[in-house]
């Protein structure tokens, strides 16, 4: 059983330097593949073996290795079974746990976010958001979190839809909204300072996917002098949470497609 463990570790060991090879657009040779997993070509030829028959692995003509079609059938597979709403459900718990306060998982379109999901906290006021509202995104910190990084193209169609002010706080100028996504996609993190309704505070944080791309923002809102006096803390914990919520759907972090 032991000698079986290792070699599946191994085999493991060898996909992942296939799949690390190819991020860099190159193929492994038997030689890494030795190398990387600490053992003779002889031993790899063994282990790759049923990786090739799987047609999770191919060898191209020049004698590396590369991923073949069958990982595909594995990625979606995988890709389909993470649905946002039952990924983020546990960490909107623990936001709401955390805070005392509302929190929400929102998606963008059009200009627009809408409310998928929310979780109410312990507090005695509780937003009276629903399920299927939509927002402008220009003024609400969960539309600011994922307009920071939808790109140029995105942010200027909104723009061009106009900037209506929802409240005196409201941003509407076209170069502050610019400005203030610059300094929002540089930190990683919104604030709604009374910018969407009078009286209410939120902080916000993009979700990033498998590929890198924004699908979604996690947010945490309530009375605005409350979320004033805790905002360094709820801050933190909305950022951790959105870094759990896009690990849970397979990004790796670094650099984010807009």
């Amino acid at each position: 059983m032991r000698n079986n463990s290792s070699s599946l570790r191994r085999a493991l060991a060898i996909l992942d330097l296939v799949a690390s090879a190819a991020g860099r657009d190159k193929g492994a040779t038997l030689a890494e593949l030795a190398d990387g997993v600490e053992t003779t070509k002889s031993t790899v030829l063994r282990l790759i073996a049923p990786l090739i028959e799987q047609r999770l692995v191919r060898q191209d003509p020049d004698g590396t290795y590369r991923m073949a079609v069958g990982v595909l059938g594995l990625a979606s597979a995988c890709l389909t079974d993470l649905d946002i709403r039952s990924t983020a459900q546990p960490t909107l718990r623990e936001i709401a746990d955390a805070t005392g306060q509302t929190a929400h998982l929102l998606v963008y379109s059009d200009g627009r976010v809408t409310y998928v999901d929310k979780v109410a906290g312990a507090s005695p006021i509780q937003m009276a958001s629903r399920i299927g509202d939509t927002g402008t995104a220009y003024s609400t910190a969960s539309g600011k979190a994922m307009l920071a990084f939808l790109g140029d193209d995105e942010l200027e169609r909104v723009i061009a839809l106009g900037l209506a002010p929802r409240t005196a706080a409201t941003i509407t100028d076209p170069t502050e909204l610019r400005e203030h996504l610059a300094v929002v996609r540089e930190r990683g993190f919104a604030y709604d300072d009374l910018e969407n309704e009078d009286g209410i505070r939120c902080v916000a944080a993009p979700v990033f996917n498998h590929a890198g791309a924004c699908v979604c923002a996690i947010s945490v809102s309530g009375p605005a002098e409350l979320v004033a006096t805790n905002r360094d803390g709820y801050t933190d914990i909305i950022v951790a949470g959105a870094a759990r919520i896009s690990r849970e759907l397979g990004h790796e972090g670094g650099e984010q497609i807009a």
